[in-house]
């Protein structure tokens, strides 16, 4: 038999001196006017390039929240970490960093710090809204920050929650499960024709449809509540099974309302739920449902409207009259936006109709929660692969620059996260860490880095109150 191991070995030295000229190509040529992307073998094993600092672009001075000596210290503890367990090794000189305020009267959370003093004096609940993309699925970010503001403003309970989830068992705020629903939401089978909810989701049970939501141990606030209650939308009256741990199974009845939609609510209060469900054996097929809430007493309360895949625009879907009927409900006092991810891209064309999406969004926002303080968090940092090398992908600088822009522009409240996470590079200083505080898509963060950035916006929100304070003195502080 002929021996072929001399051809196959020059076969193989011939494809590697090919990919090695392909590697030594110049990045920036084209081929028929289209532009042909550089290869290069040796990316894994090159030494990165040193990491740049910002732009100046990106130091913009700006009006500041109350004081312009808000800043946040870092001190460490024996464990080698500071006070609210940010882990060192990130560039934490950077968080710093605080809401610039662009509103026009430049007191964007007066309102909101008032509500928070609400809590103390009369027992109100405070509500946070805040809408985003996969970046804070899975309560991550979420999770830390609301446990951590329960703790110093109170309340219990994990506060909105949809009927199903991509990301239920991920979770570490809730256990969370669900059976025989259809889901619509702004972004994947928008069609049906239904009014989304609040959320950007809409559901609909199957016959002997369920759900179960019970109380979690990883956070302290999260364990039980006291009222429940569901959000729907119905033309006929339709029935359901509901249990409250182990307690028998109750039937209850949910009214028809022929002559007025829109959303409805269907409340009960018990000491100490721990775990809830609820069951659809023959629902009425103009039943839908939009999510429940899990709250206990006075306190604050973080609503978490993530939707995978959201640039923004699809927003535009929620119906503003809607809206406000949950508002009547809920009665948010804060409405958080932080999007950008699905849009960062490895080059800089799809800024200009980005813009124009948002411009459009934020418009649309302003109609859905007139009179409410906006506070705009920008893009975070992605990091990505252009001409073989691992770096923070230029779209983000460009996207964070534009949001701050826009803010400026519809009088939002505005944080740099990019610059607040440490700037180009952060991604991967994040995904170094041990444990890693992001996962090797240089894009989302893992349950320790939600931890860091959660504990990072709770920093803000509590040295932006203490400023507030300061400067709006109660009659027993004068």
């Amino acid at each position: 038999m002929k021996n072929y191991l001399g051809q196959t070995l020059g076969l193989a030295l011939l494809v590697l001196a090919m990919l090695i000229g392909l590697s030594l190509l110049p990045s920036n040529i084209s081929l028929a006017g289209l532009s042909l992307r550089k290869m290069d073998i040796f990316s894994d094993i090159r030494t990165p390039a040193p990491e740049l600092a910002a732009p100046d672009s990106l130091r913009t001075d700006s009006t500041l929240l109350a004081l312009d000596t808000l800043a946040v210290s870092s001190s460490l503890d024996s464990t080698g970490r500071d006070s609210l367990g940010l882990w060192p090794a990130v560039d934490t000189s950077l968080f710093g960093q605080i809401f610039e305020d662009y509103t026009p009267e430049h007191q964007g959370l007066a309102h909101f710090f008032s509500a928070v003093d609400s809590i103390r004096t009369h027992g109100h609940r405070v509500r946070v809204a805040i809408f985003g993309d996969s970046f804070i699925e899975g309560d991550i970010l979420v999770g830390d920050l609301r446990d951590t503001l329960q703790t110093r403003w109170g309340g219990d309970g994990v506060g909105f929650v949809p009927i199903t989830s991509e990301v239920a068992r991920f979770k570490r705020t809730l256990v969370h499960r669900y059976e025989k629903w259809n889901t619509f939401s702004i972004v994947k089978n928008h069609g049906s024709g239904a009014a989304f909810g609040i959320n950007g989701f809409v559901y609909t049970p199957q016959h002997q449809a369920f759900v179960h939501y019970e109380g979690a141990d990883y956070f302290t606030h999260t364990r039980r509540w006291t009222q429940f209650r569901l959000f729907y939308q119905c033309k006929n009256e339709s029935s359901f099974v509901w249990q409250n741990q182990d307690a028998a199974p109750q039937t209850e009845r949910l009214p028809a309302q022929p002559d007025r939609l829109g959303v409805w609510a269907w409340s009960l209060r018990q000491a100490g739920i721990r775990a809830f469900a609820l069951r659809f054996e023959q629902p009425d097929s103009s039943l839908l449902l939009y999510g429940a809430s899990l709250e206990s007493g006075p306190g604050i309360y973080l609503d978490n409207f993530s939707v995978r895949g959201n640039t923004g625009g699809r927003l535009r879907l929620i119906e503003p009259a809607l809206v406000r009927q949950f508002d009547a409900y809920q009665h948010y006092d804060l409405i958080i936006v932080q999007l950008g991810t699905n849009a960062v891209t490895t080059k800089m064309d799809n800024i200009r109709w980005y813009k124009a999406e948002l411009e459009q969004t934020f418009a649309h926002l302003r109609r859905c929660f007139p009179g409410k303080p906006i506070l705009l968090v920008s893009v975070a940092d992605r990091a990505g692969k252009i001409d073989g090398e691992l770096i923070t992908l230029p779209s983000v600088l460009a996207i964070t620059a534009m949001q701050r822009e826009l803010a400026r522009q519809h009088g939002f409240l505005f944080y740099d996260l990019f610059r607040g996470m440490g700037g180009r590079g952060a991604m991967q200083r994040f995904a170094a860490q041990k444990p890693a505080l992001a996962n090797k898509d240089y894009t989302h963060l893992t349950h320790e880095g939600g931890k860091t950035l959660g504990h990072l916006f709770a920093k803000l929100f509590l040295d932006a109150q203490s400023a507030y304070a300061s400067s709006h003195p109660t009659p027993a502080s004068r």
